[in-house]
């Protein structure tokens, strides 16, 4: 029994290392996403600029994580 809940544990910590990974890189897209329109004077529409953070924070994520090296923002995550 207890090796089930240890392994279900761990399927929960990488969910949480998945989620938390993919909001820092949103951030991080949102935000330089944010300064580019605020200096293109709002010419880019912000919805696409957002759309686009996203699919970009995914794909970010995932090449993250099959990498299998540590960066900075795993110290972060585990932080978090």
């Amino acid at each position: 029994m207890e090796k089930n809940k240890t392994k279900h544990n761990k399927q929960q910590a990488s969910l949480k290392r998945i989620i938390l990974t993919f909001l820092l890189y949103s951030l991080i897209f949102i935000t330089m996403f944010s300064f580019l329109d605020y200096y293109d004077f709002y010419i880019i529409n912000p919805i696409l600029l957002t759309v686009l953070s996203v699919i970009l924070s995914a794909i970010s994520t995932y090449i993250h994580l099959k990498s299998k090296k540590r960066f900075r923002i795993d110290d972060i995550v585990g932080k978090l």
